[in-house]
Formats: C-alpha cells, structure tokens, sequence
C-alpha cells in the first residue's frame, strides 16, 4: 500500500472526527415563518397555547417583555443506555415593519425544539443522567407551529368556484 493512500486515509478519518466533534455537535433545526395576527397578545396568547396543547409545560420561562418562551424540559426515559430523552422548546418572536391592509399585524416567529440524549447506564434514575446535546426534533418544532397556525387562523385559503373536482385533482372523470 503507498505511503499517499495511507495519508489520504488517514487525513479522511481525521477531518470526520473534526466535523462530527466526537459527537458533541448539535444541529439546530429551527422553524421560522412570517406569520399575522390582531395584535401582540393574541399572537402570545396562540403560541402559548400551541406549546402548552403540545404536551410541554410553560410556566416561569414564558416572558411577554422579552417574546419568548422556554418549556420545560419534558422526559421521554427508556430502559436502554443512550435511548432515553429530553426534549423543550425554544420560541421567539419578532414585530416586523410589514402592515397588511386588513389590520393585520406581521410577526417573524421562530420555534426550536431542543434534545438531548441520556448517555447514562442508570438511565431510568434521573439522579445518574447524564444529558448530552443531541439534534434538534424539527418534526415536533414543525407541528407545533402548524398547531399555532391553527389558533391564530388568519392564513387564507384561496377556493377557486368555477373548478371541479376533476380539474383540481387532475382526474379525467367519464361523464356519460
């Protein structure tokens, strides 16, 4: 074997143990859309709700003042090393300069839901866990967001009448 194919592999194994960090890295998969509301308190009122109605506890780490809100941490415990979890969310918004001509106001709002790992051999007793930052859960951050949609429910849905159910399914339907 030449002394380059051995260098070259050894420089692969190298700069993959760099970019994974030996496992301490931590993708962050943040949800972000441009939503409309009435007002502020409405918006805060639907994004604490959509939080709350998705099984995460919200209590001192909801702060009107700053537009955030952090849960609590909410454990998903298994029997096996490294398979147990925790998971919060991380919300945020943002007022922005857009003005609709319907009232609306817009706001940027962004929800994370962070995880991490229990890399502990006790991993049922929290007083051995052993949390370790794991990849975002963009799937849980996404419906959430889809239930906060839901509440504030100022999208609209734009119904077209003069088509029919063969047009807008793209079925050629035999009409004898």
């Amino acid at each position: 074997m030449k002394l380059s194919h051995v260098l070259t592999a050894l420089s692969c194994i190298v700069l993959t143990v760099m970019t994974t960090g030996c496992g301490l890295s931590r993708n962050q998969y943040p949800v972000e859309r441009v939503v409309q509301a009435d007002n502020e308190r409405f918006l805060w009122d639907s994004l604490r709700l959509a939080i709350y109605e998705s099984d995460f506890k919200v209590g001192g780490g909801a702060d009107p003042s700053t537009r955030e809100i952090n849960s609590a941490w909410k454990l998903d415990l298994a029997p096996y090393k490294g398979q147990g979890y925790r998971t919060r969310v991380l919300a945020s918004y943002q007022p922005t300069r857009e003005t609709r001509e319907d009232g609306l106001e817009s706001f940027a709002v962004s929800i994370r839901v962070e995880k991490e790992l229990n890399d502990s051999f006790k991993s049922l007793d929290l007083e051995y866990a052993k949390w370790k930052p794991a990849d975002d859960d963009g799937n849980a951050a996404k419906a959430i967001l889809q239930r906060f949609l839901g509440y504030l429910g100022t999208d609209k849905i734009d119904i077209q009448e003069d088509k029919g159910a063969d047009d807008v399914l793209g079925f050629d339907f035999d009409r004898r």
